[in-house]
């Protein structure tokens, strides 16, 4: 007779996209209201303190509704950020230089920078909750890790495009190379802005005084006078 483990196999659950939306404006609301309810509780608790009964609570709905969908808690979380990925990713990719680009003139990327963090900021608050969950989770959960790894190039990737449509005003040897690094310091610092951890020395900064200084920070790194210094 085969051997049977009393373990359950793992589901690697539903990729953004992955099963067909729901037909009816009640489910899809349904499902709105569980993503949202799942990342204001993980936003406020974490991970492990939130249990699925307290999402359905919360939305209110039955817990099959969530297992059945889903399977667990690791697998909803999974969804959550491949779907969170996929809109971040999207909207940056969305930046377009205000010039007259088809003139070859890509504008001045002083003009676009401030609007490029504000939305930046809004992103990292909108996904908040399924972010805290994702790093108090990541490291048991290879798969999530790897999710995380491909927001982190793909938005990347997205911001380096938008950098150099104006490469025309760096000052840098390697243009490329600056774009890229000048994302990542980007995403660091508004990733650091909005942690649920505090600011380290108890530093504190508006938003338009965070805004103001990340500029200085990546005009300065790509060689470009900031406004006040001209």
């Amino acid at each position: 007779m085969r051997p049977t483990s009393s373990t359950p196999p793992s589901r690697r659950g539903p990729q953004a996209g992955e099963f067909d939306a729901p037909k009816q404006e009640r489910t899809r609301q349904q499902l709105e209201r569980i993503l949202e309810e799942a990342d204001r509780l993980f936003a406020e608790r974490g991970y492990r303190a939130t249990k699925l009964s307290d999402i359905a609570a919360a939305v209110p709905c039955s817990m099959s509704a969530i297992y059945d969908r889903f399977g667990g808690k690791a697998e909803l979380l999974r969804y959550m950020h491949r779907r969170g990925a996929e809109e971040a990713v999207a909207l940056v990719d969305a930046l377009e230089p205000l010039g007259d680009t088809e003139r070859g003139d890509p504008g001045d990327l002083r003009d676009t920078l401030h609007q490029a963090l504000e939305m930046g900021l809004a992103i990292i608050r909108r996904y908040r909750g399924r972010r805290r969950a994702s790093l108090e989770r990541m490291y048991d959960d290879p798969e999530l890790a790897e999710i995380e790894l491909g927001i982190q190039n793909g938005v990347v990737e997205a911001g380096r495009r938008y950098l150099l449509a104006y490469r025309h005003q760096f000052d840098h040897p390697d243009p490329e190379l600056a774009a890229s690094q000048a994302m990542r310091l980007l995403m660091a610092m508004v990733e650091q802005r909005e942690s649920t951890l505090p600011a380290p020395g108890g530093a504190t900064l508006s938003e338009q005084q965070f805004i103001a200084e990340v500029e200085r920070m990546v005009l300065g790194y790509l060689g470009i006078a900031h406004d006040s210094d001209d």
